[in-house]
Order: C-alpha cells, then sequence, then structure tokens
C-alpha cells in the first residue's frame, strides 16, 4: 500500500475587486482538478485574495499537479491583472506577492521545497515577458 503525500500551497494574488481577473486565476486552477482550491480568502480592503490549493505531491516536481497549477494561476494574474490601476492599502511586491508550500502528510519538507524552486524556475524563465 502506498503511503499518501500531501501538499498545500497558497498563492496571494494582488486584486480582489476585479471579478473578471478572479474568474481568470480560478478558471486556471480548475485546469488541475487534482490540485482543487479549498479555500480562498478575499481581503477587500486590502485588495488582496488568497487561495488554498491541495493535492498529493508525486517523485518530481515537474509532473506536481500542485505545482502546475499554481504556475497556471500565476500566468493567468499576470495576463488578467495591471497594478498601475490597482489601489489597496496592503504593502506589495507584484500581481502574485507571496507563494508558499507546506507538507500537509507523508511528504518533508525537503520535497516542498524542491517543489518552490522548480515552480520559482519556470516563472523566472518562462514567464517573464508577461511581468514586465
Amino acid at each position: 500500500m502506498l503511503k499518501q503525500m500531501l501538499a498545500c500551497s497558497k498563492v496571494y494574488v494582488s486584486e480582489s475587486r476585479n471579478r473578471a481577473a478572479l474568474e481568470a486565476i480560478e478558471r486556471a486552477a480548475k485546469l488541475f482538478p487534482e490540485a482543487p482550491v479549498v479555500n480562498k480568502f478575499e481581503d477587500v480592503t486590502y485588495n488582496r485574495v488568497g487561495y488554498t490549493l491541495v493535492s498529493e505531491m508525486g517523485e518530481s516536481p515537474s509532473s506536481c499537479p500542485l505545482k502546475n497549477a499554481v504556475l497556471e494561476m500565476v500566468k493567468a494574474a499576470f495576463q488578467a491583472i495591471d497594478l498601475q490601476m490597482h489601489c489597496g492599502s496592503h504593502p506589495r511586491l507584484g500581481v502574485v506577492d507571496h507563494i508558499c508550500f507546506h507538507p500537509l502528510a507523508g511528504v518533508s519538507l525537503d520535497h516542498v521545497a524542491g517543489t518552490a524552486k522548480s515552480l520559482a524556475a519556470d516563472v523566472g524563465s518562462g514567464l517573464q515577458g508577461l511581468c514586465l
């Protein structure tokens, strides 16, 4: 019997008022039903949304549905949100201002750290033209 390996990711997006942008981000997440959004926290005052996704972890970060769902959400956010039109009271670093991964069951911190590093490499190399 295989041991279940679960992890979660939290993605914070600098937008809560632009419904079209949020719908685009959520559609991107739904491309990976094996990594569902289990919580959505909207902070209208800060104009920020936090998403929590949970998934089983594979052996390889490249085939990890959790990482792939987050990558598509980031891509959708970069395409849908213009920070020049944004106002909110929370300090931010960009359209997506925070992403973290947490082990939940049967997976090590090193494993999720590898997944986070793989995501960072994909964002840095594959999405650089979208965030200019």
